[in-house]
């Protein structure tokens, strides 16, 4: 469920029947949860019985946006149904402004400043839909399938340049790029599971499982470059004029497949494993310029396919003492990725990889109500199909390339939390954690040694390396305090050191802090106050440093007619100073780029609820969650 759907279902539960809610960080394998995902695991002291519940809503902002959306939730003894379905439709402005220096040696070879405009229009929708079927007293059924429709429309974007070109002959330009464009994409997956317990083993299960992900996007773009100062020698006055139609799709599809069985090796272990694969991967994408004269533009048209194949296997172990609990999970794959290229620069190759990942956790909680937790893990990634190609992608004025020698870059990150309730105080949490990386691969940007034969100057391309050794070590604050039942203040505190070295160069490294404040009143049992602060200190990446300035927002709402209807509105970005600014310094490019778009707006919303989730009480009391 998304946000306003999972906030109307938690308003719509009896407060009696909420035991506890659990977040689940760095779960195991078994559970299929993406990187950087985690688990919300709600524990009642009843089970939901035959009711059903309906939700409306109207959300939107001063941008222009809205968004009307609904949600359906049903549960019976064998079936529980949810379906979400949102749409809408907003503009968009956005400014920018920036420039680059390329380098050859001591020597300045181009130079480029912009001013950047753009605007339009877009749309969106989404719908989620999640079933889960008891088809016998020892089988269940579950699907899940979410899929998304974005896309914009009278897309108008502009960027004014002045360049100075120095080799191999000295040139000065300015020159207005404009475009006008269309595009939308269609996205989502669908997963189903079949879980059958043993009869006559209690604990013991198998579990087949199968995933579907898409992506099918079109763009298409009529773009149109004028010049208006072009000085210097004339023979080096290769930027030319012209008028163009650009026509792009991307198309993705992948098909998994995996198998489960659960086993307890006695009261207090549990062991499973894991085997699965993926039979089917393709990445399609193809270009097609149009040139004004009706030519092909044969150096930036091209076709490129990646299939991908895999298979893997988890093991996982969980022992579990009175208080205590330690898991172990080891994950092995082999993966084959085939990269078909056609155009000016053909490619066909074969490529496999296998990996080993390890990983640990020990959970601990005391009587007095805290919680310890230890999780380490070791994670392999490989190159991608745009990683490894050797199929140029020219855009105007540069290129990018794959690298045939990358390898896998490998990580190791570990995590130490504590957290503790406080019933009359409220919640303080801390994650320190620590991440190395080694042979990470990274994209870098840089001047070509001497005149590209294609657009017979120096130009910038981007190729991938394992040069990258990278770290991350910090810790994350969590301070909720409650001195009522109306009000709270919760507070969010990030410090962290960055470290990024190149193989020949010293580290570049930056301590960096980040603050998110939340205070939250209720005035007269009806009306929630609520005001959000962000700031934070300029983060490190390679060879760039971002920033983005301190944010305000402010917000009220309501729940009015005995929990039915609800209504808010709050200002975003309240100083309108949310500016985004990166600073790279690589060897041989450095470049500034700031961007600022409208941020500051008014957000209103309605939601109606209709029924209520009835809960189906244990017999003689009883606590045991569900």
């Amino acid at each position: 469920m998304n946000g306003p759907t999972l906030k109307a279902f938690f308003e719509s539960m009896p407060a009696e029947a909420l035991t506890r809610v659990e977040v689940i960080k760095n779960p195991s394998a078994k559970y299929m949860v993406a990187e950087g995902h985690h688990i919300l695991n709600i524990v009642t002291s009843a089970r939901l019985r035959t009711s059903q519940l309906l939700i409306l809503g109207l959300s939107g902002n001063t941008r222009p946006y809205y968004s009307p959306w609904f949600s359906y939730v049903r549960n019976t003894d064998r079936l529980k149904f949810s379906f979400h379905l949102a749409g809408s439709r907003s503009h968009f402005i956005n400014d920018g402004q920036g420039g680059y220096t390329l380098t050859s040696g001591d020597d300045t070879t181009s130079q480029r400043t912009y001013r950047s405009h753009s605007d339009g229009s877009s749309y969106f929708g989404n719908n989620n839909i999640h079933i889960d079927y008891k088809i016998d007293s020892l089988t269940d059924f579950s699907l899940m399938s979410w899929n998304m429709l974005q896309g914009r429309y009278n897309d108008h974007l502009g960027y004014r340049y002045e360049q100075w070109d120095y080799l191999p002959d000295t040139a000065h330009y300015r020159y207005l790029d404009t475009s006008d464009s269309r595009n939308y994409s269609i996205n989502g997956f669908t997963n189903f599971d079949i879980k059958r317990r043993l009869p006559g083993r209690k604990g013991h299960n198998i579990t087949l499982g199968g995933t579907w992900n898409y992506l099918f996007s079109a763009h298409h773009n009529e773009s149109q470059r004028l010049i208006s100062l072009a000085e210097g020698n004339p023979a080096a006055l290769l930027l030319q004029p012209y008028d163009r139609t650009n026509d792009n799709h991307y198309n993705r599809n992948t098909v998994d497949l995996s198998l489960r069985y659960n086993r307890p090796l006695g009261p207090r272990d549990e062991f499973s494993i894991r085997l699965g694969g993926r039979p089917y991967g393709n990445s399609h994408r193809d270009r097609n310029i149009l040139l004004a004269a009706g030519l092909l533009d044969t150096l930036r048209n091209y076709v490129s396919d990646y299939y991908t194949n895999s298979l893997y296997a988890s093991l996982s172990l969980r022992h579990e003492w009175e208080r205590t609990t330690l898991g172990a999970d080891l994950h092995a794959s082999h993966d084959w990725l085939r990269i078909v290229g056609r155009g000016l620069f053909p490619d066909d190759t074969l490529f496999r990889f296998l990996a080993l990942e390890p990983s640990f956790s020990l959970t601990h909680r005391t009587p007095s109500m805290h919680y310890f937790r230890f999780n380490y893990s070791y994670s392999l990634s490989t190159p991608s199909g745009d990683d490894l190609t050797t199929s140029r992608v020219y855009a105007d004025d540069s290129y990018s390339v794959g690298n045939r020698h990358l390898g896998n870059a490998a990580t190791h990150k570990a995590t130490l939390s504590w957290n503790r309730y406080f019933e009359r105080f409220g919640n303080v949490s801390i994650d320190a954690y620590a991440n190395s990386t080694t042979g990470g691969i990274e994209s870098i940007t840089a001047s070509t040694p001497a005149a590209d034969p294609f657009l017979g100057r120096v130009i910038t391309y981007t190729m991938p390396f394992n040069i990258a050794s990278s770290y991350k070590t910090g810790a994350d604050a969590n301070f909720t305090y409650r001195p009522a039942a109306w009000a709270s203040l919760s507070l969010n505190a990030s410090l962290f050191r960055q470290g990024y070295r190149v193989e020949g160069e010293p580290w570049q490294e930056r301590l960096s802090w980040t603050l998110y404040a939340r205070l939250w009143a209720k005035v007269a049992k009806l009306v929630n106050l609520d005001a959000n602060l962000n700031y934070g200190t300029p983060t490190l990446a390679l060879y760039s440093t971002e920033e983005r300035n301190l944010t305000v927002d402010l917000g009220i709402s309501a729940t009015l007619l005995d929990g039915r209807l609800s209504l808010r509105a709050s200002v975003s970005d309240l100083f309108d100073s949310n500016l985004y600014l990166e600073t790279v310094n690589a060897p041989t490019v450095a470049t500034t780029e700031e961007r600022h778009s409208a941020y500051r707006f008014v957000t209103f919303g309605v939601i109606w609820r209709i029924g209520k989730l009835d809960l189906e009480w244990q017999a003689r009391g009883g606590a045991a969650g569900q």
